[in-house]
């Protein structure tokens, strides 16, 4: 469990073109929040001073309502029937839960009486980094999934294709619940549909996504500490350069972009690819990953190299 949340005596929460429904879960989800010591009251928004605004993103109204908001500077959620991860503010969907919808209510809240940080949506991975090593049930909205302790495998636990969930990997929402090692963990392996190498879902997820799984120092030295489990044919083909040339010593971001001639976003993505999996070495020390004898690059990053065109002794000088 997180850490009481400093006392935030009043968080008067305005909202705007919601249905009946989920007017009453915004509602519970806010009575849920005096446990963390907020007191928080809903009412409908007529432009008054707010901590937080709650609209409906789907309807042109909705839309200049956040727009409004934003302008001003006021922290805003938005509720939508599409995509999460196309929105450009923290988000829930229409068909949120009362826990997800006050997950994301207390998040906002806080990072507003902390100072006003960037809100960061509570994605799989962020979510992931509270597991701390023990075996963790995740869900969000119909996608449930479980990661073992060790982090090496996951388990579907919903029949819903694999590509669904890489995609939804990245939406925020989710929530985390740690499991016993005994019950818990048999339990959830009970409805399990299919298994897969923890390393694959993290990379072809990051592959999907718009932004780097979590945020990555972009300023010093990284290597590869190994190949990445992923399926053959999974990871996007111009990542493979970049990665090879991790394998073989640590580079700068910027300077493995350039010598790559790969854009700093998707070297980020990687970066926070190999992060997640346990693959990233920002040591500076070399020892990443093993090398070939005789100080000679093997025939994989050799042939690598080739496809794109280029010799590691000369183009890359690693």
């Amino acid at each position: 469990m997180s850490a009481p949340a400093r006392k935030i005596s009043t968080a008067v929460i305005g909202c705007q073109g919601l249905d009946v429904l989920h007017m009453m879960r915004l509602k519970v989800a806010s009575s849920l929040l005096m446990a963390e010591y907020i007191q928080a009251d809903v009412q409908e928004w007529k432009h008054q001073k707010v901590d937080l605004l709650v609209a409906s993103i789907d309807d042109g109204k909705g839309q200049q309502v956040l727009r409004e908001a934003g302008a001003k500077g006021l922290p805003v959620l938005a509720v939508t029937r599409k995509v999460l991860a196309g929105l450009p503010i923290p988000g829930v969907a229409y068909g949120a839960s009362v826990r997800e919808i006050f997950q994301q209510l207390r998040e906002l809240l806080q990072q507003v009486e902390g100072g006003g940080e960037r809100f960061l949506p509570r994605t799989l991975f962020r979510s992931l980094s509270d597991a701390k090593g023990k075996p963790s049930l995740l869900h969000l909205g119909l996608v449930r999934v479980m990661v073992d302790a060790p982090q090496r495998r996951i388990t579907l636990l919903r029949d819903i294709p694999y590509e669904n969930f890489l995609k939804a990997a990245t939406e925020p929402g989710w929530t985390l619940s740690l499991l016993s090692e005994g019950g818990g963990v048999e339990e959830c392996l009970a409805d399990a549909v299919s298994q897969h190498a923890f390393e694959d879902f993290c990379w072809r997820a990051a592959s999907l996504s718009v932004e780097p799984l979590l945020v990555q120092d972009m300023q010093g030295l990284a290597q590869l500490r190994g190949w990445p489990e992923v399926e053959t044919g999974k990871l996007p083909t111009h990542w493979l350069l970049p990665m090879a040339a991790l394998m073989i010593r640590p580079w700068r971001p910027d300077q493995l972009a350039l010598a790559t001639g790969t854009s700093l976003d998707d070297i980020a993505r990687i970066m926070a690819a190999a992060a997640c999996t346990g693959l990233l070495d920002t040591s500076g020390s070399g020892s990443g990953a093993p090398r070939a004898s005789g100080g000679k690059v093997s025939g994989f990053f050799s042939r690598i190299a080739k496809r794109f065109g280029l010799n590691f002794s000369k183009g890359l000088q690693v």
